[in-house]
């Protein structure tokens, strides 16, 4: 059975110079392997699943990845602007849809 997942994020500090939080789904479990390669997290899982428009600095973002299918998912959420990707960071645990 397909389900949703809600994300959440807090901004970074300041935000003047992000364009995008750029939202990332990879199958499986990426939370200790390459712990501090976001790169490679990246590239594992593919094209960004969302691209949200960031809003004030340091407030919480939600986002709802819809009818995500059975399997195991690592998240992760990263700054981005024409020069590319600043800060981010990957969710903490994997997670199972049944």
């Amino acid at each position: 059975m397909a389900r949703n997942i809600i994300l959440a994020w807090t901004n970074p500090a300041s935000v003047a110079d992000v364009d995008t939080i750029e939202i990332y789904r990879a199958t499986g479990d990426y939370t200790d392997v390459n712990t501090t390669d976001d790169a490679a997290f990246r590239a594992a899982a593919g094209n960004p699943i969302a691209s949200e428009t960031v809003g004030q600095a340091a407030a919480v973002q939600q986002y709802t990845d819809l009818a995500v299918t059975t399997g195991n998912y690592t998240y992760g959420a990263f700054a981005k602007n024409a020069g590319g990707f600043g800060p981010g960071d990957r969710i903490d645990s994997v997670i199972a849809v049944p």
